[in-house]
């Protein structure tokens, strides 16, 4: 059997490799989780006072809301007053690897503040998707640099046969692969909890891939959200 040294995407430093800076109003729902002035994950904004991420984001965080750059002073730093891991996490499988953070206060919408809809459909194979974050240009990082602007790269999702092939029975139905087939693009180290979207849903939360990214056949896996909707909309509900 196939021995995976695999890795969670929330390393300091590090970025999306294979992709282009863009802008904050091309992706309005896109939030940098932040520990001590550096970031660790980033996150997608469902509603106006929560935000959709990794479970293995799981630490003493901030949340930057409404910029494509981490430079001081820029865009809007909230603190969270709740924080909801998905009562199936496992961190051993990185299964149900999502986490709700409770905003202290609304957000306002604006054209760089906007919340993004969740996927009500499960992801199809071949399907087009971006996919956003601060995370590490290259792979090994090695010593990069912590990038100040936001990236965005082009993906598309795998089906599950592509999936298993690489991951065997890592992959469980609350996940799934997206990537090129050539490799070369990818999320990375630092990207983790942000959004895959797809068609102008919430696809996906960027969750675990290879310890070294966009290799060919070793796709990023995603914690697949169409299954986490019903658990996402009752915890939003109940606040």
């Amino acid at each position: 059997p196939k021995i995976i040294i695999f890795a969670s995407r929330s390393l300091l430093f590090s970025r999306i490799i294979g992709g282009k800076p863009c802008s904050i109003n091309q992706r309005p729902f896109q939030v940098a989780l932040i520990k001590r002035g550096q970031i660790l994950c980033g996150g997608s904004l469902v509603d106006a006072q929560w935000v959709l991420t990794a479970a293995h984001c799981k630490q003493d965080l901030r949340v930057l809301i409404g910029t494509d750059t981490l430079r001081e002073g820029t865009g809007e730093l909230r603190s969270i007053s709740r924080l909801q891991v998905h009562p199936s996490y496992n961190p051993r499988k990185n299964d149900n690897d999502f986490m709700l953070l409770k905003l202290n206060r609304p957000v306002h919408f604006s054209s760089n503040i906007k919340k993004i809809r969740l996927a009500t459909r499960c992801p199809m194979d071949g399907m087009r998707c971006s996919v956003s974050g601060w995370g590490t240009t290259k792979s090994p990082g090695g010593n990069s640099k912590l990038p100040q602007n936001l990236q965005c790269a082009a993906i598309q999702a795998f089906g599950r046969d592509k999936c298993t092939r690489a991951y065997g029975n890592a992959i469980t139905p609350n996940m799934f692969c997206a990537g090129v087939p050539q490799g070369g693009v990818d999320s990375c180290q630092g990207d983790s909890g942000g959004p895959l979207v797809c068609d102008g849903v919430l696809q996906g939360v960027v969750s675990w891939g290879m310890a070294v990214c966009g290799r060919r056949g070793q796709p990023g896996v995603y914690s697949n959200v169409c299954r986490a909707v019903p658990w996402i909309r009752r915890t939003i509900g109940r606040s």
